[in-house]
């Protein structure tokens, strides 16, 4: 089960320092992405209107939309969302799913200046991508006082049933390589910050049931070494072993905060 961020928020990540670098590599994973990444249970999306008192026409700035899959659903709840990223790929793809409904920008968070007010700034999964100091500090200048900073990643409770899992581990002879504790870590200055109230933690568990290939073409998705021998392991052992499908099960965690 996810453990709370009590206690783990002084770690702070440097995966920001390889954003630029995985730029490309978004890219060429973008229909994928599209297609295979898990989209975020509505309830979600409803608690960071209602938490953050967010009206209809509220501006929003969302951090690395991608390919625009949170972003259609805060587009729906009345919000004036602009898009930002920085993979022209994954942008164009987003564009393309909102059409006029959204502005899509390819910039960095870090490299982009607001016009006007910003009631929300919302980052799904890619916070952690952010240069701490400045992202913060843009935040804070953008948001309105009472203005809300949502933060949201999805960890895995379980890739599958358990036999999976251990035969991963015993195939690869590592356990399944996981991040959170450097997603976690990058929450850990906005906690350290006067200018942001405490975080808010809520949580949304959700379960896909995958076949060999999508589970393959998901886990493609994220970072880390990949390879097609990998693969065909990894699909030996579902279509082998567990029947030709696993049960993949996720946290979607939500930490809001309220600028002061």
């Amino acid at each position: 089960m996810y453990p709370s961020t009590g206690g783990r928020l002084r770690a702070v990540t440097e995966l920001w320092r390889l954003a630029e670098d995985r730029v490309s590599e978004f890219d060429a994973i973008a229909v994928d992405y599209k297609r295979y990444r898990p989209r975020y249970p509505e309830r979600l999306f409803d608690d960071i209107v209602e938490t953050g008192e967010l009206s209809q026409g509220a501006r929003a700035v969302e951090i690395g939309a991608g390919t625009g899959i949170a972003t259609a659903p805060l587009v729906d709840r009345g919000l004036i969302v602009t898009a930002l990223e920085p993979a022209p790929g994954m942008a164009a793809l987003a564009r393309a799913k909102l059409g006029n409904r959204a502005r899509v920008e390819v910039s960095r968070f870090e490299d982009w200046t607001a016009t006007e007010a910003i009631q929300l700034v919302a980052a799904f999964n890619a916070w952690h991508w952010v240069q701490p100091d400045v992202g913060l500090g843009l935040a804070a200048q953008m948001l309105t006082s009472g203005g809300t900073l949502a933060i949201v990643w999805t960890d895995v409770i379980s890739w599958g049933e358990e036999p999976f899992e251990t035969r991963l581990a015993d195939a690869f002879g590592a356990p399944w390589p996981k991040t959170v504790d450097q997603v976690v870590g990058s929450l850990g200055p906005v906690q350290e910050d006067g200018r942001f109230g405490a975080f808010q933690e809520h949580h949304y568990r959700f379960e896909r049931r995958l076949d060999a290939a999508d589970f393959v073409a998901v886990t493609r998705t994220y970072g880390g070494t990949h390879s097609t021998d990998r693969d065909e392991i990894i699909r030996t052992i579902i279509d082998e072993e567990l029947g030709g499908t696993v049960t993949k099960v996720e946290d979607a965690v939500l930490n809001l905060a309220r600028r002061q």
